[in-house]
């Protein structure tokens, strides 16, 4: 500080009180010196600058996924209708039972058949007996051949009526297709059971699957074995595989039909609705960011903010990234970075290319 004085002052004030003027103006200079010495070291060792958190970049796993909607479905579930028209005689099997493959379910009433059987098993054992006779005397060259083969005639088509008939009654009884449980029982002891019309339907869930649609734009990803994931909601989750891949695109909607087999145990039930999520990529060393870290300039470029150096105070750097597919809140990084790379997490918003920053240690 610089104190400039006239001989004017000095007549007024006197030798002594310029002595003391000139020896405080000295100590404020040297005060003033001291205090910004102090404040370049502070800058120096990062005390003031700002603080910054960073992610440092290392190799993990990284799985990419999507999903489609399907349905659960099975082949082993059978609403089962009589081939034969009449009065239903007795149901032998209620709901919710479980039954083998060929098990009886229903009968229809017969009674008019085994009459008919019964005449006809008459006529058939006068036929046998006429058609001996004559095969007898054919043999030792009496009668005509006419009359032979008139009796032989006769027993074959008895025969063949009685099997009609025994077939028909055999199909009176409604089957089993195949081993399940009784899901719904329509039959009535008494009703009159019509040719096509419902009365058992038989469900068996052990080989069920998911039927789903992909589209056309992922028919170059999936194929048989792609590892996947199978969701209904509120039920279970059921990690399986595709099991077969259409090879025809639906014009009407441009989708790809697949199936995934379901494993026997699972609580699923026919026509449930289903999320399948179909895993296209799966690596196990990959450079992954959360997608919330990268940022885009004017020209339309990705990037992110890295910290360089090895000591407390680092030089913020831009770095022009190439980013693949996501999952989730994570991306895939192709190209810009290297591993051990810090980039700035905490902060990046209100950092510049060249600016020295401080990590945050905490």
């Amino acid at each position: 500080m610089n104190i400039i004085y006239t001989a004017r002052m000095k007549k007024a004030l006197g030798l002594p009180a310029v002595i003391l003027v000139l020896a405080l103006a000295s100590c404020g200079s040297s005060d003033m010196e001291d205090a910004g010495s102090s404040e370049s070291g502070s800058e120096a060792n990062g005390v003031n600058l700002f603080k910054v958190g960073v992610l440092s970049i290392a190799p993990q796993p990284f799985t990419h996924r999507f999903s489609v909607q399907g349905n659960v479905e099975t082949d082993q579930n059978a609403l089962l209708t009589t081939e034969f028209g009449g009065a239903i005689e007795e149901v032998m099997v209620r709901e919710g039972q479980q039954v083998a493959e060929g098990t009886a379910l229903v009968r229809v009433n017969t009674d008019v058949l085994k009459r008919s059987a019964s005449e006809l098993q008459t006529q058939l054992e006068l036929a046998q007996a006429v058609f001996d006779r004559q095969s007898r005397l054919w043999e030792q060259n009496i009668g005509s051949e006419i009359d032979f083969l008139q009796a032989k005639t006769q027993l074959e088509s008895l025969q063949r009526s009685l099997q009609t008939l025994e077939e028909q009654m055999e199909m009176a009884v409604m089957r089993a297709p195949f081993a399940g449980v009784v899901d719904r029982c329509l039959a009535k002891t008494g009703e009159f059971a019509v040719p096509g019309a419902p009365l058992v339907r038989i469900v068996d869930l052990r080989d069920m699957y998911v039927r789903a649609s992909v589209s056309d734009h992922y028919a170059g990803k999936v194929s048989k074995g792609m590892q996947a994931e199978v969701i209904v909601s509120g039920v279970d989750s059921i990690r399986t595989q595709v099991g077969r891949v259409g090879q025809f695109i639906n014009p009407s909607n441009r989708t790809l039909e697949i199936s995934l087999p379901l494993p026997r145990g699972n609580k699923f039930l026919p026509n449930m609705y289903a999320s399948v999520w179909l895993q296209d990529l799966g690596l196990d060393s990959a450079m992954v960011l959360p997608s919330a870290l990268v940022q885009q300039d004017i020209n339309g470029d990705e990037f992110v903010f890295v910290a360089e150096g090895q000591s407390a105070v680092r030089t913020v750097r831009k770095k022009l990234i190439v980013s693949g597919v996501g999952s989730g809140d994570n991306l895939l990084i192709t190209s810009g970075l290297s591993f051990g790379d810090d980039v700035i997490h905490r902060g990046a918003n209100r950092v510049v290319e060249g600016q020295e920053v401080n990590l945050i240690t905490d």
